[in-house]
């Protein structure tokens, strides 16, 4: 076996390699190294195709120019030619390996970005759809606590009527204490004042009464004396 069949058989061994890898690989892994490797590979196969090409003119070319040393020019031709064909057909197998893999490469490609802008987009979804529900939660927090503050103050705003209203209980209850005292005390102040004048008027009678009779004996001992003088 000769060195380019070696070559062709290690191409077509590889091609065969590639495309099981790729049956097994994901659609959306498309790993950069395995990119590279195929268009090495394809870039090979069109190297080899054209050595072959060249190589087959070569040959051609050369055999032409023996065949018309010969005498069965013709048949020498079509030998020459038919070893030719035989040259370019498998020169073209290796184009047409090399595009199948180009082509596998585009496609995968282009399978790969699909699958990248589906997955961003998923990624996006999926974002959205977190931040949506984070959002919501945060909004039915806030609307807790609202409602939490607004019961609180609920709360604290009844404490405080009530408490208002047991202290304007409490005043009122104090205020009418208040004022029956100060009824009882000015009762009790009118009634020690007339105690006080009862007190007064019977003093000032007996003090008239003892006066009156103080005068009746002054009079009645004057009365006395004048008599006893009279001859």
């Amino acid at each position: 076996m000769n060195k380019f069949a070696l070559r062709t058989l290690t191409g077509l061994a590889a091609f065969a390699a590639a495309g099981l890898i790729h049956a097994q690989a994901p659609v959306d892994d498309f790993p950069d190294e395995e990119r590279d490797r195929m268009r090495t590979q394809a870039a090979e196969l069109k190297e080899q195709a054209k050595t072959k090409k060249e190589e087959a003119v070569r040959v051609r070319d050369a055999a032409y120019t023996e065949c018309w040393q010969r005498t069965l020019v013709s048949s020498c031709l079509e030998r020459a030619d038919e070893a030719y064909r035989g040259s370019t057909t498998a020169a073209r197998r290796l184009e047409i390996q090399a595009g199948d893999i180009e082509r596998d490469i585009r496609r995968r490609s282009a399978e790969a970005r699909r699958a990248d802008k589906q997955r961003a987009a998923e990624a996006r979804r999926e974002k959205a759809i977190e931040v949506n529900a984070k959002t919501r939660e945060q909004d039915a927090q806030r609307e807790a606590a609202a409602a939490a503050r607004a019961a609180k103050d609920a709360e604290l705003a009844g404490q405080a009527e009530a408490q208002a209203r047991e202290q304007a209980r409490k005043d009122a209850e104090l205020a009418a204490r208040r004022k029956q005292e100060d009824a009882r005390a000015a009762q009790r102040a009118a009634d020690q004042r007339k105690k006080a004048a009862a007190i007064d008027e019977r003093v000032k009678k007996r003090e008239e009464e003892h006066a009156r009779r103080e005068a009746e004996a002054a009079a009645k001992a004057a009365a006395q004396e004048a008599a006893g003088k009279a001859p």
